[in-house]
């Protein structure tokens, strides 16, 4: 049994029925409907005798030895013929065989000729990866030099700031000290009498 899948079949006979019965042509394509074996057609070789009679000269007439039609092969007569396709000739077959491994080998090439960029393309990918990954580690490496930097600059903004406050302190006790020994130095002096010039304003 054929599965569906399957391709269908090529026909390999000819149902001829007579032009003047379209009755039956309309039956017999209704009864053979479904059967890929079969191609069901309306004569067309009285048009075809004709013209080919027409088209030949009285000479090639005269000696014309075409076998007479036999009775059972005459729609007139009977106005159903089964035939067989023809089969291919050997030629014909070497022919076909010779297209086909023609195609074939211009599909491999196309084929090798494909598989040639693939391997171009995964070579290039490869190397943009690489650069990527280089790339990727360069900007590690920036980012932990530039975090170092800014934990360097934190360090040194916040030695500054110690430094200032300390320099600050140190320079309130020394002015504190000045202070001091002044009044001290006024208290001797008064003690002993002795006068203290005044500093000339400006």
């Amino acid at each position: 049994m054929r599965n569906e899948s399957d391709p269908e079949p090529a026909p390999q006979y000819l149902f001829i029925v007579a032009r003047n019965r379209p009755d039956i042509l309309e039956r017999v394509k209704e009864r053979l409907r479904g059967d890929g074996r079969i191609d069901v057609i309306t004569d067309r070789r009285r048009g075809e005798r004709r013209a080919a009679r027409e088209a030949r000269t009285p000479e090639r007439r005269r000696g014309d030895r075409r076998r007479p039609t036999r009775h059972w092969d005459d729609l007139t007569v009977y106005p159903t013929l089964v035939v067989q396709k023809r089969v291919e000739s050997y030629a014909e077959l070497q022919q076909k065989a010779a297209a086909a491994a023609r195609q074939t080998d211009e599909l491999r090439a196309e084929n090798d000729r494909l598989y040639v960029e693939i391997a171009s393309l995964q070579n290039r990918m490869h190397g943009l990866e690489t650069r990527e990954g280089s790339v990727r580690a360069d900007n590690e490496r920036l980012r932990g030099e530039l975090a170092a930097l800014q934990q360097r600059l934190h360090a040194l903004a916040a030695a500054d700031a110690t430094f200032k406050a300390d320099a600050s302190a140190i320079l309130g006790q020394a002015e504190a000290a000045v202070g001091a020994l002044i009044a001290r130095f006024e208290a001797l002096t008064r003690e002993r009498g002795i006068e203290i010039p005044s500093s000339p304003r400006g």
